[in-house]
């Protein structure tokens, strides 16, 4: 198991499934891949690569992904929300933010993190 994988035990964790060729994949590397690390939801739900070829043996209890890009939230590393494809960073974020708020304390750690 790659030490992202190691690392991304016991917390949340945004799972990048990507495969070579995938045109959409190279536009979220453009416009997002340098952004995510430095936003809130990247320090909350850090992003951990796979190619679509290896996501099933390295994160459990998880349902086949059949589009790139596939964000998959993973808590422990198991699965808990996915935002399947791209089409641009305003709906990216908003979705994002609705999958982090209905499925993770994102908004009270959030609140803890500026006061």
């Amino acid at each position: 198991m790659s030490s992202n994988f190691l690392n991304a035990a016991d917390k949340f964790n945004l799972i990048y499934v990507e495969q070579q060729g995938c045109i959409y994949c190279e536009i979220w590397d453009e416009e997002l891949s340098a952004i995510y690390p430095k936003t809130d939801e990247g320090n909350f739900a850090p992003l951990v690569r796979v190619d679509i070829s290896e996501y099933e043996e390295k994160i459990e209890f998880v349902n086949p992904v059949v589009f790139t890009p596939t964000f998959i939230l993973t808590k422990n590393l198991r699965e808990i929300a996915r935002i399947e494809g791209y089409i641009g960073d305003d709906l990216f974020w908003g979705m994002l933010e609705v999958v982090l708020k209905r499925e993770t304390n994102f908004d009270e750690d959030l609140i803890k993190v500026n006061e």
